[in-house]
């Protein structure tokens, strides 16, 4: 069976650990059978470069490189940490209109590049939770409430 969706995830700011990435998967498959999306974490998101997932160019192309692939269906940050205000005008100045359509879902610093998204027409975007949410206390919930909306936007 196909997957009713599929997400990319990428890191603007601090990096995840790949244990996390595959705790998802395995949660998302999971929590919803046989509509389970696939999900794919950019190898960015396990960078380091200091406190970040990476350089600012490293984790501006990942970003962009996501956005602007046509095989995903939305895009969702990993985790916060300051380093997405510090590459959100670049990247969205990079975006195709391949990227107009996806669903972006995130919060903490990577409000920066949601607000230039809204800013900027894309009909998409939300405030939620983000990858990292599945290792806080309650948040098996907030995860499963993230992926429920952006496979069926419930």
């Amino acid at each position: 069976m196909a997957p009713s969706i599929r997400i990319g995830v990428v890191a603007p700011g601090t990096r995840i650990e790949p244990a996390l990435a595959e705790r998802l998967k395995a949660f998302a498959a999971d929590s919803f059978l046989d509509r389970a999306p696939e999900i794919v974490f950019h190898p960015q998101c396990f960078a380091s470069a200091g406190h970040f997932a990476g350089d600012d160019e490293t984790r501006l192309n990942a970003f962009v490189e996501f956005s602007n692939d046509p095989r995903f269906d939305a895009i969702w940050f990993a985790r916060g940490g300051y380093g997405a205000c510090r590459i959100a005008e670049t990247a969205l100045a990079r975006l195709t209109d391949v990227s107009r359509p996806k669903i972006y879902l995130g919060y903490s610093d990577n409000a920066a590049i949601l607000a230039g998204l809204y800013a900027r027409g894309y009909a998409n975007v939300a405030h939620g939770p983000i990858v990292v949410d599945l290792t806080r206390t309650g948040g098996e919930g907030a995860v499963k409430r993230a992926l429920a909306w952006l496979i069926e936007r419930a």
